[in-house]
């Protein structure tokens, strides 16, 4: 950092920078993280019938549950927001077809969407018995704001007809302030 005004305190973890101070680009200004660790409970996200496109993806037919929720606030307009996430599938009911994954929500108006429909169609995969391994998916958002922002970590259950049911456990959502 640079400013010639930093001030420690040594009585408590935190210190306090100047009004000019700057950081180089690249430089993680902030972290946070948010987890579920414990085997329970399973949460289950069970398809509806044409839920549409939600959430800024382009991508409909989607029933999405909500794993974790972090709020940030960035300290600069120029700051990126790297996140992570990953979500624990377990076993599912009802495979016909379809297909499941985990999006990234920013304010729940745009995301961080890899793929279209992950696993589909689930029976070519496996059957219906299978615990299927943890989704990971990762990027960046850039909100040009140095209001507080909204990051959801969103498993998803994709059906185009019939239902069934995904369940899911054991998730993680990072988020870090980058330095633009």
């Amino acid at each position: 950092a640079s400013d010639g005004q930093i001030t420690v305190n040594q009585n408590n973890p935190t210190v306090t920078l100047g009004s000019n101070t700057t950081f180089p680009t690249g430089h993680v200004l902030q972290t946070k993280h948010a987890q579920q660790t414990t085997y329970s409970p399973v949460n289950t996200i069970t398809a509806s019938t044409n839920p549409g496109i939600l959430y800024g993806t382009g991508s409909g037919n989607r029933t999405y549950g909500l794993a974790q929720t972090i709020t940030i606030t960035p300290s600069a307009t120029s700051s990126k927001l790297y996140c992570m996430g990953r979500v624990g599938f377990t076993n599912f009911t009802g495979r016909s077809t379809g297909a499941h994954g985990v999006i990234i929500t920013l304010n729940d108006t745009s995301s961080i969407d890899d793929s279209d429909f992950p696993w589909y169609a689930e029976t070519t995969f496996a059957a219906n018995s299978v615990y299927w391994p943890p989704a990971l998916i990762l990027g960046m958002f850039s909100p040009n704001s140095t209001s507080q922002q909204t990051i959801r970590l969103r498993p998803f259950n994709y059906r185009e007809s019939g239902t069934s049911d995904v369940n899911y456990r054991n998730n993680d959502l990072i988020v870090m302030e980058i330095a633009g």
